[in-house]
């Protein structure tokens, strides 16, 4: 028996229920849906493949299923291609008569009576859970090993992945033993395994049809081989593409939009590529650092992003983009790129999809930083949107800095008793620098999301078929107070947060014409880059550099918590004993609406003559 294994989450099977359709519309009333899930055969051996099939009736559409994650004692087969049964009902007899099965093959793996947990699902806005199913699996002769590459056809230089998994032992012991592959291939080593399954990663070198012998596995003695498996090596230059793209169906003056630069056929390029040309139509505001490199269907690809402001209403063009990669020059094709004076798309979005702004407090100080988040809210029970062009309030009155990743990007909640999911798309921290009260306008953001589909049409191009709405923010509004003058220490200079500072010297006893270095180091909370310099009265003896700033963030980019070192570089000029005095910084607390300071120690320098003794 020939036995396809394919080891994946069940999160797969949910995308392909989903990909199989927003199911089923007529227009008749509609009778309560129904769900029930069953297993073919109930017995069967270790080794064997069985049926898992997925039953919704009596639903105009099924909009979310849940499955269980991949059970235990078995694996999928086919988890991106279900086999799909459609019945649609008479539409005089109403909803009832729509059905939808789909059905899912495995192979059991263990030996056992086993519980498949129940799917759940939401079908014409009913949630539906199906019963479990109990499947028995029982012993065979032998264990099974199989082997496959991926992909099966590559070209010289170009990597691919030997996979082996043995199917009906319950040993944990088990050593897979790679074959040899020497005449057209080099090892790359090995890329994660478990008890039953093993991958090597492989590079082609000799171009033709090559046979890759058994793998064999052992185990105290035992061992069994898996069918030798065949690739194919080309030896043909390197297809190479090159593609520009707009992340955006609706761009207006003001509104920060994607551009994606996408090469096929390579991970690296021989040099790297220059930013798109653009006359005054647009402004470059930055290039993420590091592109994105893939390997999707066994092809190479680099992804290079940018990130563009409109500057101008109009109908204009981009031109080509030029790459050089595997020591050949293409260009990309030109873009034409319409932007309007203001934001277009669908005049009026759905009820379950909006744009939130947040601000982190409603009442602050001057000096004091807040945050502002920006979010997407769509049902949790709908695809998520995809973020094109967006555009923000200009927060005049404040200084304005990235504070950085949330460490989520999405965040599910209860609204009203309706799941709600918030895909963040950016945060913004904000230093008032007057006291009064501030509306900062409102954003506005195009969410592009999928055109709900029937089961007759082709997945593919639904995927493509998208509504493109425009998303405003309601107005917020932040009281700013003003700090207060009673108690105020000469050393505040406007930090508003907390701060601890230190001060070391790298000697205290050196030659006249020696330089000494003096590190004075903060610790931050509040806005780190907002931090004023310390204010040190050096003596007269000694000649003081610029400082060097150095500026680390624990938590990566969260400006809101730091350590800020300052280093000084002090020459001794003449000879004598010198003190630097304490560096003192205050703060205003907000918790207890007070002053408070910090104070490092005083430092003593001798200065000796040339030729002194100096340590």
């Amino acid at each position: 028996m020939s036995i396809r294994l394919r080891a994946r989450s069940l999160a797969f099977v949910a995308v392909a229920f989903l990909a199989a359709g927003q199911l089923l519309a007529v227009a008749a009333q509609a009778q309560g849906p129904s769900a029930e899930a069953y297993a073919e055969p109930l017995e069967l051996v270790i080794g064997e493949e069985f049926r898992v099939v997925v039953e919704v009736s009596g639903a105009r559409t099924v909009e979310r299923v849940i499955v269980p994650e991949l059970f235990d004692f078995a694996v999928c087969v086919n988890p991106y291609n279900p086999a799909v049964e459609v019945k649609v009902g008479d539409p005089g007899s109403g909803a009832a008569g729509n059905r939808v099965r789909l059905s899912y093959v495995f192979v059991a793996t263990r030996v056992g009576v086993f519980e498949m947990k129940p799917f759940r699902m939401v079908a014409d806005g009913v949630s539906l859970e199906t019963d479990a199913i109990a499947v028995f699996v029982g012993g065979s002769a032998d264990p099974v090993v199989t082997a496959r590459v991926e992909p099966s056809r590559v070209n010289v230089g170009d990597e691919f992945r030997l996979i082996a998994e043995i199917v009906g032992s319950e040993s944990l012991l088990h050593e897979f033993v790679q074959p040899d592959v020497f005449d057209f291939a080099e090892y790359g080593g090995r890329r994660g395994g478990s008890e039953s399954r093993q991958t090597w990663l492989m590079r082609a070198v000799e171009p033709g049809e090559w046979v890759i012998p058994p793998v064999r596995v052992e185990d105290r003695g035992r061992s069994w081989e898996s069918e030798p498996v065949t690739i194919l090596i080309a030896d043909e230059p390197i297809a190479i593409g090159a593609q520009a793209e707009l992340h955006s169906e609706s761009i207006w003056v003001g509104g920060e939009f994607a551009l994606r630069l996408a090469v096929t056929g390579v991970q690296e390029l021989d040099e790297e590529p220059g930013g798109p040309e653009l006359g005054g139509f647009a402004e470059l505001l930055r290039t993420e650092e590091d592109p994105w490199r893939l390997v999707v269907n066994g092809e190479k690809r680099v992804l290079y992003d940018y990130r563009l402001r409109a500057l101008q209403a109009g109908v204009f063009e981009i031109g080509p983009m030029r790459i050089v990669a595997d020591g050949r020059e293409i260009e990309t094709s030109p873009l034409t790129l319409v932007i309007d004076d203001v934001s277009t798309g669908e005049a009026s979005p759905p009820d379950y999809l909006f744009l939130e702004g947040t601000l982190g407090k409603r009442r602050a100080y001057v000096g004091e930083p807040v945050s502002v988040d920006y979010a997407v809210v769509h049902a949790g029970n709908r695809p998520g949107p995809t973020i094109g062009t967006s555009s923000f309030p200009p927060f005049a009155g404040f200084d304005v800095f990235e504070p950085g990743s949330r460490g989520f990007s999405r965040e599910t909640s209860e609204v009203d008793g309706r799941t709600m999911e918030r895909n963040f798309v950016r945060r913004v921290g904000l230093v008032p620098r007057r006291p009064g009260r501030f509306e900062p306008g409102t954003a506005t953001v195009e969410a592009m999301v999928e055109k709900p589909r029937d089961m007759w049409e082709d997945s593919r191009e639904y995927r493509r078929d998208r509504v493109s709405y425009i998303l405003t923010s309601a107005p917020l509004a932040l009281e700013v107070l003003p700090l207060p003058a009673e108690g105020r220490p000469a050393s505040f200079r406007g930090h508003v947060g907390a701060l601890e500072v230190t001060s070391r010297v790298d000697g205290t006893r050196v030659e006249a014409g020696e330089t000494v270095t003096l590190r004075v180091r903060v610790l931050v909370d509040g806005h780190v880059d907002g931090l004023p310099e310390p204010q040190i009265d050096f003596p007269s003896g000694f000649s003081v550099s610029e400082p060097e700033i150095d500026t680390v963030f624990p938590d990566g980019r969260n400006m809101l918590r730091g350590e800020r070192e300052y280093v000084y570089r002090l020459t001794a000029v003449h000879p004598g004993a010198y003190r630097i005095p304490a560096v003192e910084m205050s703060w205003f607390d907000v918790a207890t609406e007070s002053y408070r300071t910090s104070r490092s120690h005083p430092l003593a320098i001798t200065v000796v003559p040339p030729g002194g003794e100096a340590r």
